[in-house]
């Protein structure tokens, strides 16, 4: 081995190498009379593959009677605030709609056109498309904000997959542990956040303005009210959740 050079070694070395990219090349080309193809089944799109494992396209029905499916109707291509209720945890629901409420008043127009609020029935079987709409009238959802029932089935294919389960088997069976959480984020960008439901109104605030931004300056924004309407209203200092929330909370 003394003969070999330095330049050898790395020579001799790169031949496996070598030879399985020429094999694949030519397993792929047909050169064995294979068939055509890759010999492993390439990766999909990450925004595919999220949304099979995350967000499934599951049959529900909205408040005011209208028949969709999760992902096509809902969610694509759209920033979405994701949470669950139930008349068995009313207490918890109760607080977790009025923060809604507060981030709907704070959004102002943008709900329903830029931001769209999404409302799950964590007990189905006894909160029907029906009972929703009395939740939605006296939550104060605009046009913007949804509240969801469907098949229990269904709705707990999109709960465990939209991440609001425990491993826990007790906690699990709790409504109260989905209704503690509320995940949001923009679906085209596949970026996702989540923060407590029963936190302070300006702490969902925050967080959500910090995700979703300040808006364009308009009249009619509340966050362009409260920080004025001067030519970048994006300047606005969004960590002050207390004056964020002035007169919207």
């Amino acid at each position: 081995m003394e003969g070999v050079t330095r330049r050898a070694c790395i020579a001799i070395g790169s031949v496996p190498v070598l030879a399985g990219v020429a094999a694949y090349a030519a397993r792929g080309s047909g050169m064995w009379g294979q068939d055509r193809g890759a010999a492993f089944e390439p990766a999909g799109p990450p925004r595919h593959m999220l949304q099979q494992r995350h967000l499934p396209n599951v049959p529900l029905v909205t408040h005011d009677g209208r028949d969709v499916r999760f992902y096509d109707d809902l969610v694509k291509d759209r920033k979405v605030v994701l949470s669950f209720f139930s008349s068995l945890a009313l207490a918890e629901s109760f607080t977790m709609t009025r923060n809604l409420a507060a981030i709907q008043r704070l959004f102002g127009t943008r709900v329903g056109e830029e931001v769209f609020l999404y409302s799950i029935a964590r007990t189905p079987a006894r909160d029907t498309p029906a009972a929703t709409r009395q939740w939605a009238s006296q939550s104060g959802a605009g046009p913007g904000w949804k509240f969801l029932s469907g098949r229990p089935s269904d709705v707990e294919t999109l709960r465990r997959s939209l991440g609001f389960g425990s491993d826990d088997p007790a906690e699990d069976a709790d409504p109260r542990f989905a209704i503690g959480m509320i995940r949001y984020g923009s679906e085209p960008e596949m970026r996702w956040a989540h923060c407590q439901s029963q936190a302070k109104a300006r702490v969902l605030a925050h967080s959500m303005v910090l995700d979703f931004g300040t808006g364009p300056a308009a009249s009619g924004s509340p966050i362009t009210k409260t920080f004025g309407t001067g030519a970048n209203p994006a300047t606005a200092p969004v960590w002050n959740c207390e004056l964020l929330l002035k007169g919207v909370a």
